[in-house]
């Protein structure tokens, strides 16, 4: 059974199919695991990319979580420092 956000991503990938954007390394795979057969192929390609697309959005989450732990850090270290003044008398 197919997730909401698979096929939200199945769905772009037909968009760019319509919009005559391939990777020709991944239709050079599909049309091997097809033997040429193109319309088998296009099938492949399908799920070549869909799964290519679900890496590509895992790793840029990655990143993005990544980015906000080191920022956070950073920000805890400014207040830490910052925990040691005292108050003007």
């Amino acid at each position: 059974m197919a997730t909401q956000n698979s096929e939200l991503i199945h769905a772009m990938v037909l968009r760019e199919m319509q919009e005559g954007v391939i990777r020709d390394g991944l239709w050079a795979q599909a049309l091997v695991e097809a033997t040429y057969d193109k319309e088998k192929a296009k099938a492949i390609y399908i799920r070549l990319r869909a799964a290519n697309m679900q890496e590509d959005t895992k790793k840029l989450l990655v990143k993005q979580i990544q980015q906000a732990l080191k920022s956070d850090e950073v920000k805890r270290k400014d207040f830490i420092s910052a925990s040691g003044l005292k108050k003007p008398r």
